[in-house]
């Protein structure tokens, strides 16, 4: 079973189509990428790192300037 990428992108993000293709999720972590030599995987690292969201991206923190507690009872 031989895996072949033909990919012309180089240093910028791909299309999320692109990553569907080459079998990456939309919410991947490049956290995830990191694990990918474990499984003798490596040669998909660059492919894993144009399509992988920062964990810091994927968390949207709002800051309010207050907040109001009602306790019913």
């Amino acid at each position: 079973h031989c895996i072949d990428f033909q990919v012309s992108v180089y240093g910028a993000q791909l299309s999320s189509e692109a990553c569907r293709e080459l079998g990456f999720s939309s919410n991947l972590l490049c956290s995830s990428c990191n694990l990918l030599g474990q499984f003798n995987l490596k040669q998909l690292d660059p492919f894993c790192r144009e399509c992988c969201q920062e964990e810091a991206q994927l968390e949207t923190r709002k800051l309010y300037a207050g907040a109001v507690l009602e306790v019913c009872g």
